[in-house]
């Protein structure tokens, strides 16, 4: 799975930050992509329910 993909840029005396970074980048991508394209239902929703933002 992903966290323990990349759990290996951790060594035991370093950490390679940047695979790490760039890893949690490629990781948050789909999220964030599904998210946008279903921003129009989520907002849709939000305002049917009668909450406050």
């Amino acid at each position: 799975t992903l966290p323990a993909g990349l759990g290996n840029f951790q060594g035991a005396n370093s950490i390679r930050y940047d695979l790490l970074m760039a890893g949690a980048v490629i990781a948050s991508l789909p999220v964030i992509v599904l998210y946008l394209v279903a921003q129009r239902w989520v907002i849709e929703g939000i305002s049917r329910s009668g909450l406050k933002g």
